[in-house]
């Protein structure tokens, strides 16, 4: 039987809401809840939020990122520079390098203090945080190298320097500061430092 019955009236069969204990007094908190967490997910902004703030501009980008003397970047080649860059006197001006990040910079210099003190740990600390900063810096690869080399770990020294080696991107002067520091790390891990 679908209903029960009472009286020889036959009642409908009982609804889900009843059988589940919900009665009608709770049926409007509770489509009232729904339409709340319906609403909660909507993406119109609510009345009275502001505005989200306008763009902001920034300054335009340097011509080039900051780099260690005689650096060029991965895949860029340095220009050449024109014959008549010179000083009075017929010597030539040095092309103008590369400037690095100002964080890169002061962790270089602080890097160059400690490892003159003899603070070789300190020193590597500090070349490292400067990569982080500017991964792609050979000459800061070859600052560690030299930094490694120096604290007694020629294997360390040879891995930097093949490191800058591959970011040198044809740089005769990064070339050729990371080809000696591979000669003497070769040298050190023979025995003869």
């Amino acid at each position: 039987m679908i209903g029960a019955r009472r009286n020889g009236i036959t009642s409908p069969a009982p609804s889900f809401a009843s059988a589940r204990g919900l009665t009608a007094s709770f049926r409007p908190p509770l489509v009232l809840g729904v339409l709340l967490l319906a609403a909660g997910c909507t993406t119109t902004p609510l009345v009275g939020t502001p505005p989200p703030p306008p763009p902001v501009s920034l300054p335009p980008p340097a011509d080039e990122p900051a780099r260690l003397p005689g650096d060029t970047p991965r895949g860029e080649s340095r220009p050449t520079p024109p014959a008549e860059s010179r000083r009075p006197g017929g010597a030539a001006v040095p092309p103008a390098e590369p400037a690095m990040p100002p964080a890169a910079v002061a962790l270089l210099e602080q890097s160059r203090g400690q490892r003159a003190a003899g603070s070789y740990a300190a020193a590597a600390s500090s070349i490292e945080r400067a990569i982080r900063i500017d991964p792609n810096n050979a000459g800061l690869w070859l600052e560690l190298g030299e930094i490694k080399l120096e604290d007694g770990d020629p294997q360390q020294a040879e891995q930097m320097a093949r490191k800058a080696l591959t970011l040198a991107g044809g740089d005769p002067a990064v070339t050729s500061r990371a080809e000696r520091l591979l000669a003497r790390a070769a040298s050190c891990a023979r025995g003869g430092c």
